[in-house]
């Protein structure tokens, strides 16, 4: 193995060809975000259950899709590195049954040895039950009360679903809908079937309303509070007294909701998680409704699918992120002259993405600006964020660097007015929306699966990204003056030294995770002007040396996401290797210590062929629970961790 420093740039350029070759055809870069097969499953149902069942083709792709995924003991996971999950595993078996798989396939019988080895469906967490109970499967007696009048409170208490973390409040606008509908799909021979063989007991002996608040083991993350029974006893009492011409009404209102979010969405709503809910939703009120289609072609846009795996849902659409992420690394690279034409590309696609305008009438749809900001997507929903639009704009300023160009004064403009949209009285900066609710609404989460999901509230990375590209535009001549975006940086910078551990690292609510989190607040305190001489600097570097491996690398395991915790990897992982990298960079470790030198001789040996290194353990998540695969990540961090220590071994300009 040639020593580090002799190796690097040829990895390097073979990493910077690789990313190039990745490409879209409008510039940018959108690989697939990997997380779940449920999602699958759910596109399955939503299909079958509005009258418009998938062909043929479509069912065998998503067949192969499943194949893919199942576990040995089969059973299907919540992610990528998952064991069994009852909710994934039961909507996977009816999807793979839906598709016309038989019951005596081997598939099929291990799936539902191990549904029954765990007390069955009526063990689903809630969403597991909805979905169930959409496709003829269950009662809707058989879940929490989820009353649609919810939404129809005053605007100023305190749980009002407006002060709901966006996700969370699109999703149950749409289950609401179904519940207070009790929509099943017609039962025909393959529901009679699948209720047969998932209720051995026979269904119709089966007492739903008894299993409200059953959930497995193996699925539940936070348990129902005492104040989340209290309400759901209150709202079981409640809902009786609600007169038939006020919940008719109510319906309507909620539809008209869901009607306004398919339409300022492009029909894409802002996930197919709550997409196609909407797609039920609005098929339970009226079958005949022409938007239905409309709705159900939208969906289209969340498919991935190739001969290897299938036929699958995303959970999201990566064009912005994964772009500025890749602008970013290219620029870092050395010899980049040699790439003006791909950056302009990239800055062409990236301005393309930008949001240029607000909702109709946002307010009255609890909906915040969205003006001058970025989507993680290509913007066609129309539901930015702050950190999307944060990298966005520095990619932008990092480019214009590279190529001797500038950024628009109105898109600057705009885009700093958006991020200063999303901060907090405490400082830090949020995710889709300004903070609305109480972190007390945590404790009325019913989710069961998943946790951090009730409020849009401040993130260490977020606010990480938001100060960096207002430095970089305070730096700009054109908003250098911006007494707004100077204060806010200050603020943050106090936010971001009070969410620091006492051990010295930051935890990430997007990433794997204490990596993840103390890289992203490096390097927005380095933005935000501190010195690498400060103890909150020193204190993460000397965190991050201490979780070094002895072969170089190193890898946290996704495990400490659910248990809040830094947990070892047993292995070293490109991605979390990159990210130290990038934070002792920040942190003003110079490139000959021993750490880094280890470091990048290890990144170069497991570099690929191609020019990119393997995906690993998942490095995305969300709500904690959910790992992600990000696909693009081995192309971008190792190159960039890579450029940054080959420019300060060499003594570059950046």
């Amino acid at each position: 193995m040639k020593p580090a420093h002799v190796a690097m740039r040829p990895a390097i350029d073979k990493a910077v060809e690789h990313l190039l070759s990745r490409r879209r055809p409008d510039g940018g870069w959108n690989e697939e975000m990997v997380w779940c097969p449920a999602l699958t499953a759910c596109y399955v149902i939503a299909h079958r259950a509005v009258g418009r069942p998938l062909d043929a083709a479509d069912k065998a792709a998503v067949l192969r899709h499943l194949d893919c995924w199942q576990i040995s003991d089969g059973s299907w996971g919540l992610h990528p590195a998952s064991p069994g999950y009852l909710y994934v595993t039961v909507l996977c078996h009816v999807a793979a049954r839906l598709c016309g798989r038989d019951r005596s396939h081997p598939s099929c019988r291990r799936a539902l040895e191990w549904i029954h080895q765990r007390g069955g469906p009526t063990r689903t967490p809630t969403w597991g039950k909805a979905w169930l109970a959409i496709a003829g499967l269950y009662d809707w007696d058989g879940l929490q009360p989820l009353p649609p009048e919810l939404f129809r409170l005053p605007a100023w208490l305190p749980i009002h679903p407006s002060r709901y973390y966006c996700h969370t409040r699109m999703i149950y606008l749409a289950l609401s809908v179904a519940y207070a509908l009790r929509f099943r799909m017609p039962e025909d021979d393959i529901v009679r079937a699948l209720r047969e063989e998932l209720y051995p007991e026979g269904f119709a002996s089966v007492r739903f309303a008894d299993h409200r608040g059953s959930v497995a083991e193996s699925d539940l993350y936070v348990a129902p509070s005492v104040p989340l029974r209290a309400a759901y006893a209150a709202l079981g009492v409640a809902q009786v007294a609600v007169p038939a011409a006020t919940r008719r009404a109510t319906i309507e209102r909620l539809l008209d909701e869901i009607r306004y979010e398919q339409r300022e969405t492009s029909q894409q709503a802002i996930s197919p998680v709550s997409g196609l809910l909407n797609v039920v939703a609005l098929h339970a009120a009226d079958p005949s409704d022409p938007t239905i289609d409309e709705a159900l072609r939208g969906m289209r846009v969340w498919r991935w699918q190739d001969e290897v795996e299938g036929l699958r849902i995303a959970g999201a659409l990566s064009h912005t992120w994964d772009t500025s992420f890749a602008v970013q690394a290219l620029c870092a690279a050395p010899g980049r002259e040699h790439r003006t034409g791909a950056l302009e590309g990239a800055v062409r696609a990236l301005l393309s993405y930008r949001v240029a305008d607000d909702p109709d009438d946002h307010r009255k749809h609890w909906r915040s600006f969205t003006r001058g900001g970025w989507c993680f997507s290509n913007g066609r929903h129309r539901w930015p964020v702050s950190d999307c639009a944060a990298e966005a704009l520095d990619a932008l300023y990092a480019a214009a660097g590279a190529t001797g160009g500038e950024v628009p004064a109105a898109v600057a403009a705009e885009a700093v007015e958006f991020i200063l949209g999303r901060r907090d009285g405490s400082g830090g900066f949020s995710s889709y929306e300004e903070r609305r609710g109480s972190a007390l609404l945590g404790a009325i989460n019913p989710s069961e699966m998943f946790d951090d999901c009730m409020i849009d509230r401040p993130y260490v990375e977020c606010t990480a990204s938001c100060v960096r590209a207002l430095a970089s535009a305070l730096a700009d001549r054109r908003t250098a003056a911006h007494a707004d975006a100077r204060a806010a940086v200050r603020q943050a910078r106090r936010f971001l030294l009070g969410e620091q551990r006492p051990d010295g690292s930051w935890i990430g609510s997007w990433g794997v995770c204490f990596i993840y989190g103390t890289f992203h607040a490096v390097s927005g305190l380095r933005a935000a002007g501190m010195e690498p001489g400060h103890e909150a600097i020193r204190r993460a570097a000397a965190w991050i040396l201490d979780r070094q491996r002895p072969d170089g690398a190193w890898g946290e395991d996704w495990q400490s996401c659910l248990e809040r915790r830094y947990i070892a990897a047993p292995e070293g992982h490109a991605v979390q290797t990159a990210w130290a990298l990038l934070t002792l960079d920040a942190a003003g470790v110079r490139p000959d210590h021993d750490a880094v030198r280890k470091a990048a001789a290890w990144l170069i040996d497991r570099q690929r062929p191609d020019g990119s290194w393997t995906l690993g353990q998942p490095a995305g998540v969300f709500m904690n629970t959910a790992l992600l695969h990000y696909r693009l990540y081995p192309a971008v961090f190792p190159l960039w961790a890579l450029a940054l220590a080959y420019r300060a071994k060499n003594d570059t300009p950046r």
